[in-house]
């Protein structure tokens, strides 16, 4: 099996559930952002630790990676039920980038700490939740046309055999967000932290490792 051209295939025979997925993620994105005032003095507490705290080490990037993964796992499992997980799932997320770049932003740290918290994990991690995102979209998929299939006639292993390519396309999907998620896990636990840091310490700001 070539692994390279079965990502390339699930990729390109998919580009229109990404596609879709890429539009929903920018609207909660934007709509985040713009809401940043009205919702920070309740959203910002949850969020500050995992942006702002952490010691570095081995541990802290485990255990991220153990939540990408299970996250991961869930939004497949999830999407089950007519992919309606999914959906919810890429527009929260969008959300939460959103209001954390509107905060950050208007916030002394300004637009150079933004990028510093985000864009080194962030450049991996949100690729792998639009994949882990179309992975499930496709199960559903997947499940609903063998179940189509079989009401019109067929046996259950002639429709998988109609269906297996999505199967597959849900397999390679997955596998690929799990790999992003675990070498972002990496970054965001041993690498992110000290960029931030060193950021606020230039701009003047706290050791936020402290």
């Amino acid at each position: 099996m070539n692994i390279k051209y079965e990502i390339k295939e699930a990729f390109v025979e998919n580009r229109k559930i990404f596609l879709i997925l890429i539009v929903i993620f920018a609207i909660a994105f934007i709509l985040g952002d713009i809401s940043t005032d009205e919702i920070a003095s309740v959203l910002m507490p949850m969020l500050k630790d995992a942006m702002l705290k952490g010691n570095v080490t081995s541990v802290d990037a485990f255990n991220i990676m153990i939540h990408n993964e299970t996250a991961a796992l869930i939004t497949l499992i999830g999407s089950i039920f007519f992919a309606i997980y999914a959906f919810i799932a890429i527009f929260l997320n969008g959300f939460v980038v959103g209001f954390m770049a509107g905060y950050t932003i208007h916030s002394t740290y300004d637009l150079v700490m933004y990028i510093a918290l985000i864009v080194p994990h962030g450049i991996l991690e949100i690729p792998a939740f639009f994949c882990s995102c179309t992975s499930g979209i496709l199960l559903f998929t997947f499940i609903f046309k063998v179940l189509r299939d079989k009401i019109r006639k067929n046996t259950f292993s002639e429709a998988y055999q109609n269906n297996k390519k999505t199967l597959k396309h849900v397999a390679v999907l997955f596998l690929v967000a799990v790999a992003l998620f675990a070498i972002a896990a990496l970054i965001e636990g041993f690498i992110t932290p000290q960029i931030g840091n060193i950021v606020s310490q230039q701009m003047g700001g706290a050791n936020l490792l402290k």
